[in-house]
């Protein structure tokens, strides 16, 4: 261990601390050590690892090395936001920039997935097939339950109507809950075209303003977008949900605003083993901002979590679907909360 990192408060517990801890050349963002638990998770030896860039590790997450970049011209302790997926796990990282340390950034990679019921890509596998079984064992008694209270309503003058009205309604109204998880659709992503963002963004928009409390729209569009290669159906989808629960979450009063910003994200130029060429990772940026009721940290831990929801007539599946949506695209969405002001941050790779 160099002298710079020798002066490190931590260094007596260093090789005992819980979670992955790296220590970085500020410079040339380069390994100078590990603890022993970096070691495990990557399955490499501190040898190995020693001189090695960061995005020479992570060489899929260029969005984590963008920000580290940036925490390098900062002072003081940071966590990134945008989580790193990396061994079937999510880590929250913390930077931490001091003048002790001058030529040294330390991360600390903290495992967030506390429980079975994470949002990753095998639990998502596992709802799916869930509720393929589901909607399939489901609809067909509930066929035979709308033609019995047609036949009973056309058949039988002495019964109450609206009890068989509430029946049909009610079965309707189950079909419908099963028909919105659109697995057949999200099996077809592959059927892609090239799109205007701003245009979808739009029409989403339209049905917001045909509602009933009007609330203020902002658009910080990014004019140099170009097309991008998505399935339109699946994005209008997941915007209108996003949308609505913005909508719903309004106060609707005169400051009440539904924010919508476009940015281009320039990725690293990343080198993949026996490839010949360097592959740069483009993405485009959707931030939606409303100033609401906003959501605590309690429910922000479950809001993607199939049939959680906080609202009375709720189904709980809508944020569900909009992660599997943007996952199936090979994006990633985030959403944070504070001081009442909520913001839904999508990436969608060009």
């Amino acid at each position: 261990m160099s002298k710079k990192t020798d002066k490190i408060p931590f260094n007596v517990i260093f090789e005992i601390f819980p979670d992955p801890i790296l220590i970085l050349d500020k410079k040339e963002l380069k390994v100078v050590t590990c603890n022993q638990e970096t070691q495990n998770l990557l399955k490499k030896s501190n040898e190995y690892l020693l001189g090695k860039k960061i995005n020479q590790i992570f060489i899929t997450e260029h969005y984590f090395f963008e920000n580290i970049k940036e925490i390098t011209k900062k002072q003081g302790t940071f966590v990134i936001k945008d989580r790193l997926k990396f061994a079937d796990s999510i880590f929250e990282i913390k930077c931490i920039n001091s003048e002790e340390i001058k030529s040294n950034l330390i991360l600390v990679l903290k495992n967030v997935e506390k429980d079975k019921y994470q949002t990753g890509d095998k639990s998502l596998d596992f709802f799916n097939e869930t509720f393929s079984m589901l909607s399939h064992e489901v609809n067909n008694p509930i066929s035979s339950i709308k033609l019995a209270s047609e036949l009973i309503k056309k058949n039988y003058s002495m019964v109450d109507k609206e009890l068989i009205n509430i029946i049909k309604s009610e079965a309707l109204r189950i079909s419908r809950l099963f028909s919105n998880f659109n697995l057949t659709e999200l099996k077809n992503i592959t059927r892609t075209t090239e799109e205007n963002i701003h245009e979808i963004i739009r029409l989403c928009l339209f049905k917001i303003k045909q509602m009933p409390n009007k609330i203020k729209i902002i658009e910080e569009f990014d004019p140099s977008l170009p097309l991008i290669k998505l399935n339109r159906d699946l994005i209008i989808q997941a915007l209108d949900n996003i949308f609505i629960n913005s909508y719903e979450s309004s106060n609707f009063i005169d400051s009440s605003y539904l924010k919508i910003q476009t940015r281009f994200m320039v990725g690293e130029r990343i080198k993949i083993p026996n490839i010949k060429n360097y592959i740069k990772k483009n993405s485009l940026s959707i931030i939606i901002s409303e100033n609401g009721v906003g959501i605590s940290k309690e429910i922000m831990d479950k809001i993607f979590i199939p049939f959680f929801s906080t609202k009375k007539r709720g189904s709980g599946i809508g944020l569900f679907l909009v992660k599997k949506i943007i996952n199936e695209h090979g994006g990633t969405i985030t959403v944070e909360s504070e001081n009442g002001t909520t913001s839904v941050k999508i990436n969608l790779p060009f």
